[in-house]
């Protein structure tokens, strides 16, 4: 029986069949964790760290077997952080992608354009967390090499992802808690019945595809 893998999660939890892998905030804490995480400055605190000292904390991070993916990071339009620093925070967490071969855990709010056009042609997996889009961004992101990581949000019949999920491939999916209180369970009981697949089939597709991303660019 294949675990649940849980992709992005600010709640560490140790749970029986499930892989969690937890945000590491740098602004809040730079030690390296003694289990899976992924390591970024989340574009609401681009302000809270110099470029300099980014760089060192994400080569740090890199160094460690157990990094997943570099972020969140990304660009959001919704917040009080310039965004001439928002895109040099980005900037330096996909060019640390590129040169660590390490996915990008994305966070994107109103800036897709600026997001499809930055990481156009780069070498790297991007994934967007908690992802909500509509039928018409997921197919536009489909066409730029986006995966997608789903939240809380399957779980509402009348969100934008239930409506829009059935366009992913499979093997473009992932999912995630993030700061919720929805069991990783939850959310692939939510996920296998909005596609009408067998949970257990959608177990043993999305543990292919963490296994991908873990060893895909190294």
């Amino acid at each position: 029986m294949y675990p649940y893998i849980n992709l992005h999660t600010h709640k560490p939890l140790k749970e029986e069949n499930v892989i969690s892998v937890n945000n590491q905030m740098l602004q809040e804490a730079s030690d390296i964790p003694p289990h899976l995480f992924t390591a970024g400055l989340h574009p609401w605190y681009a302000d809270q760290l110099s470029l300099n000292v980014l760089s060192l904390l994400l080569d740090r991070c890199a160094a460690s077997p157990d990094l997943v993916a570099f972020g969140e990071t990304g660009l959001d339009k919704g917040c009080r952080i310039p965004m001439k620093m928002q895109l040099d925070v980005f900037d330096l967490h996909l060019k640390k992608a590129v040169n660590h071969g390490k996915p990008l855990i994305l966070h994107c709010v109103r800036a897709w354009d600026e997001l499809v056009e930055i990481t156009a042609g780069t070498p790297v997996i991007k994934i967007l967390h908690g992802y909500n889009g509509s039928e018409q961004l997921t197919d536009r992101l489909l066409q730029n090499g986006f995966l997608y990581s789903i939240g809380k949000g399957i779980l509402n019949p009348l969100s934008k992802i239930h409506a829009a999920l059935h366009l992913i491939p499979i093997s473009s999916i992932f999912c995630e808690t993030d700061t919720s209180n929805v069991t990783i369970q939850e959310i692939y009981q939510g996920v296998s019945a909005a596609l009408k697949i067998n949970e257990e089939d959608l177990r043993g597709v999305i543990y292919d595809n963490y296994s991908k991303i873990r060893s895909e660019l190294k």
